[in-house]
């Protein structure tokens, strides 16, 4: 409640003006009251003083007399009471070693339980010559009391003391009604203060105000408006300058929106991502390309610590590198990003002069992920090709070379020799084969001719074409296509394509006497899936995500023997994805693999 009211007060200086002057009012007011009580206060206990003491001098010799002959207790309280009821005080009479002889307040059976007295200032005071007081609150009638004591003097010694008694309020209570003028009077200056305060807050503050509501429409890009100039004094040289002020803010904020314009397009345009940093390495600039970069929003980046928005610390010791070379020095490196996506970047770097005490950095990313990838493919390309081609054609030409040398005369040998080159002429022919197939679909030029096809048809013409390449291995092959199994939308010949080099690859890698069974059967989202499943030598897990790959193999010398070019399930992968289903391979060294392909329900 009381920070609301702090904020309610200071949204306005008229609020402000006004509560200064009731403050200063009632400062004043209140300090007025508080001296006039005090020096009343004050008055009061030096008259109530005085005249207690002038009544303890009055009864000083007869109080005297009774002490010095040894007056008994009760004739003291008598004495008490009636010393006490012409001035409505209390009278205590007290012997020199401070024990109570008799109080008009407490009965002269009660006196032995009195304590003693000694100890009391204004006693003590008394014992001492002088005439004691305290103000206290009484431990017997729990009220203020003012005590004033004076000794009993007989001859040249003490002999007692007599105490008199009376409650502040016996002469503060008139002190009421000056409290209540007091107060009447303090809350009428406080409401004609407040009045004022309104009055004259508003009329200094009604043309701030103004100012302040065309400040705000120009914050807000409203720069046309003007402030009202009514005055030659100092409110009216504001409103002037604020008019100028706000003339030329209009014509400096279009030319900075045309040049922001223009250099945000020419940064978003750009291909390469542009991030900007401060000396304090804060980012002052970041285009289009970089957010999308780092996968960053419009709303992050900019006015943020540069590892808090990219946490990398290679691309913040660019910053640092750049700013040791100074200026004019441009810093080069290549890095690698690993998140949110990995990619290779080149990074450019030079400093930025922001100010004469503070250098920043541009740097430029450009990213060669793609070119980085192409280069690979091509070299790991032009080496598998070449590998693969160099074997058949050494091989040729060794036979070749044998043949024409003289062993074409022997008719056994020339055969044999004929019969290896031949087979490895048929070997570079399925190489270029699949090499011209997987080429014409990664370049999209195979078209599917998509047609409701039957599952069962498709494995058994397969079965049929792999059955003597299996009984040849002493493999078992088997199917599982269930009769009621939904038709797929697919290119007949292309996914029989697709089944033989799969089960072509399971019978290749599969021992005598194991099996390898094909199997369809409807999956979610409207797919049927067709499993190939071997009882194999299987594919160690480090190998399962490249075994897609072109040219990679898992045993390439196994793999040679048995005439595979190692692009069968990268023509595979490729018509699959072309169909719109998945490639899906499980495998366990030493049991066999699961070969998983999706066709859509035709």
């Amino acid at each position: 409640m009381f920070q609301a009211f702090v904020h309610f007060l200071r949204r306005s200086i008229a609020r402000k003006l006004t509560l200064t002057l009731v403050g200063f009012v009632a400062l004043t007011t209140l300090a007025g009251g508080l001296y006039l009580t005090r020096a009343l206060e004050a008055y009061a206990v030096e008259m109530l003083e005085a005249r207690l003491a002038s009544n303890a001098r009055l009864l000083h010799d007869e109080t005297r007399a009774l002490v010095a002959r040894g007056a008994s207790p009760a004739e003291l309280r008598a004495f008490a009471v009636r010393a006490a009821r012409p001035t409505v005080a209390r009278v205590t009479v007290i012997s020199a070693d401070g024990r109570v002889l008799g109080d008009s307040e407490i009965a002269a059976e009660d006196l032995p339980r009195v304590e003693n007295h000694a100890g009391r200032p204004e006693v003590r005071a008394a014992f001492a010559g002088r005439v004691g007081r305290d103000l206290r609150s009484s431990a017997t009638i729990n009220v203020p009391l003012l005590y004033v004591a004076l000794p009993l003097v007989d001859g040249a010694r003490t002999i007692g003391v007599i105490r008199l008694a009376l409650p502040l309020a016996a002469v503060t209570s008139s002190y009421a009604a000056i409290h209540r003028a007091m107060l009447a009077g303090g809350v009428v200056a406080l409401l004609v203060a407040c009045g004022i305060g309104l009055f004259v807050a508003r009329r200094v503050t009604k043309p701030v105000v103004e100012m302040q509501a065309i400040a705000g429409r120009m914050s807000e890009g409203s720069f046309g408006v003007r402030a009202p100039v009514r005055s030659p004094d100092e409110i009216g040289s504001l409103g002037r300058a604020l008019n100028a002020m706000a003339a030329r803010l209009k014509e400096k904020m279009a030319d900075l929106e045309q040049e922001q314009a223009k250099a945000t397009a020419i940064l978003d345009g750009m291909i390469e991502g542009v991030i900007a940093v401060d000396g304090r390495d804060i980012i002052i600039l970041m285009n289009e390309r970089a957010r999308t970069m780092f996968a960053l929003d419009t709303t992050r980046g900019e006015r943020k610590p540069f590892l808090e928005v990219i946490r990398n610390r290679d691309l913040h010791e660019v910053f640092r590198e750049s700013r040791a070379r100074g200026e004019g020095a441009v810093s080069r490196r290549e890095l690698r990003l690993a998140s949110p996506v990995e990619r290779r970047v080149q990074v450019n770097a030079v400093p930025l002069r922001l100010s004469p005490d503070e250098v920043g950095v541009v740097m430029v990313l450009h990213d060669v992920s793609e070119l980085r990838r192409l280069e690979q493919v091509r070299t790991e390309f032009v080496a598998n090709v070449s590998h693969e081609l160099r074997t058949p054609l050494t091989a040729i030409h060794g036979y070749l070379e044998t043949l024409l040398a003289g062993a074409l005369e022997e008719r056994e040998n020339a055969r044999r020799f004929l019969e290896i080159v031949f087979r490895h002429t048929e070997r570079l022919g399925r190489l270029l084969n699949d090499l011209t197939d997987l080429s014409n679909i990664e370049l999209g030029r195979v078209s599917l001719k998509l047609a409701p096809t039957r599952l069962d048809e498709v494995v058994d013409a397969v079965l049929a074409i792999m059955s003597p390449r299996a009984g040849s291995g002493r493999v078992t092959l088997r199917s599982h296509v269930p009769p009621d199994l939904p038709t797929v939308l697919a290119d007949r010949d292309r996914l029989v394509q697709v089944v033989i080099n799969l089960v072509d690859n399971a019978v290749k890698y599969t021992p005598e006497g194991g099996s390898v069974t094909v199997k369809a059967l409807p999956v979610a989202d409207g797919q049927v899936a067709i499993d190939v499943v071997d009882t194999g030598i299987g594919i160690p897990p480090a190998d399962l995500p490249r075994i897609t790959e072109r040219f990679y193999r898992v045993d390439k010398a196994r793999s040679r023997e048995l005439g595979g070019t190692g692009l069968g399930l990268a023509i595979v992968r490729h018509l699959v994805v072309a169909h719109g289903g998945q490639l899906l391979i499980e495998s366990e060294v030493g049991r066999g693999t699961t070969v998983r392909v999706t066709v859509p329900v035709g």
